[in-house]
């Protein structure tokens, strides 16, 4: 994404009593930023299932409830709309509300004709977040950029890519690069003690690309993981450096659908202290 994002969704959840949330925040404001075009998707709370997984006689019983949510989601989109027009940003709002897929299937195709899907880190223990993110990862071909409870800076001076020389990186780095050209510091971090690393393309090679796209003096760092922990490691870089984004490849354990991410990328996107942008 070497040209600044023209076309940002986010995806928001639905409550009733609408509060705005960190991703909502943050891409309103990175919308006004780049001046870009909003879209934003609201989600129905996670306790909304397809018909098709409740059954005949239970989608009847359970009619009225659901009407009532997805009242609720299309309340919270339009509420999301006049925050974001009060910004002075352009904004579409769409529902996802089919009874016969997936919660999250609409927001996947559409973040597909998006240059980045914005969405709010799923926290420990938030499995149905968690699901949102997969889904809109694995299924839509862009990059995913998520912020944690504490929000985050749209506009960031300091950004750390976490490099281990695959395609998936790489992947990673070119979806941020507009991010990376904006920053005052970017810092190129490896991991050693967690994988074999002697195949991969040397920071020093990303750095000189990165300078011939306008990236203002890359920094090289190789840290150690402690008792193989890549996480720990990672998260202190990130809070004693102060850096304001971290751009990293999504491993995954499989090529099927159902695969998970791995181990380093769910820890990750549950506990950054920075906002995460993601690719795969």
């Amino acid at each position: 994404m070497a040209d600044k994002p023209k076309c940002i969704l986010v995806g928001l959840e639905a409550s009733e009593g609408f509060t705005s949330t960190p991703a909502l925040d943050y891409a309103v404001a990175l919308a006004a930023h780049h001046g870009s075009c909003l879209t934003v998707c609201a989600l129905p709370p996670s306790i909304y299932l397809p018909i098709s997984r409740t059954g005949g006689g239970l989608a009847s019983i359970v009619k009225k409830e659901l009407d009532a949510l997805e009242a609720t989601t299309r309340e919270t989109a339009k509420a999301a709309a006049r925050l974001a027009a009060g910004a002075g940003v352009e904004c579409v709002t769409e529902q996802s509300l089919s009874r016969l897929e997936p919660r999250s299937a609409r927001l996947a195709r559409l973040a597909r004709v998006n240059d980045l899907c914005v969405l709010d880190a799923p926290g420990k223990g938030s499995d149905m977040k968690s699901d949102v993110v997969e889904d809109v990862l694995f299924d839509s071909g862009r990059p995913v950029l998520l912020v944690p409870q504490a929000g985050g800076n749209p506009a960031p001076k300091r950004v750390a890519v976490a490099w281990d020389g695959s395609a998936r990186a790489a992947r990673a780095v070119d979806d941020a690069l507009s991010f990376l050209q904006e920053a005052e510091q970017v810092f190129i971090v490896s991991v050693t003690g967690e994988k074999d690393l002697s195949r991969m393309a040397p920071g020093a090679d990303l750095a000189a690309y990165l300078v011939r796209h306008g990236v203002n003096d890359p920094q090289i760092e190789t840290l150690t993981a402690i008792d193989g922990d890549v996480t720990a490691r990672l998260n202190a870089f990130l809070s004693a450096e102060q850096v304001e984004l971290m751009v990293m490849g999504a491993f995954v354990h499989s090529r099927f659908r159902e695969a998970v991410l791995g181990g380093v990328t769910r820890t990750m996107l549950q506990s950054a202290p920075a906002p995460l942008l993601l690719a795969h």
